[in-house]
């Protein structure tokens, strides 16, 4: 039987595995969040820095108000999604029966909805390649 105490599975993270997990795009190991998205009083505190490879995740001043657009995009997407289901589950029901379970859920989301829509920007549009090399730099 093997030894397989010392196994050390070198396993890298795609760019949309990255994404969805808030990681940092050069190393895909360092998380851009300080805490987890459930944790709703601190849901959208950063790291300045990656805490592996020390790459500034602010690329530039106002870098961010780009992930707005990201989050608007997710938001309507959500809407639509949600609008044509209570269409079809619900017959054509009245305008509350709508309004209800999208703002719900809109509200609900938003720890989520923030932290995707930075990670998306950053990765699609911060213009850093990824670098596995990277790590402890």
């Amino acid at each position: 039987m093997e030894d397989t105490t010392n196994l050390k599975l070198d396993v890298k993270r795609s760019k949309f595995q990255a994404m969805g997990e808030a990681r940092c795009p050069q190393c895909r190991e360092g998380k851009m969040f300080k805490y987890p998205f459930w944790r709703v009083d601190k849901f959208s505190e950063m790291n300045k820095n990656c805490p592996v490879c020390d790459l500034k995740f602010e690329v530039e001043p106002g870098f961010w108000y780009g992930a707005m657009f990201v989050s608007y995009a997710n938001t309507v997407a959500l809407l639509v999604v949600l609008g044509v289901a209570v269409f079809y589950i619900f017959n054509d029901p009245p305008v509350m029966y709508y309004i209800l379970p999208i703002t719900v859920l809109s509200v609900a989301i938003v720890p989520f909805n923030f932290r995707i829509s930075r990670a998306v920007f950053l990765h699609l549009f911060g213009f850093i390649k990824y670098k596995p090399d990277s790590k402890n730099a």
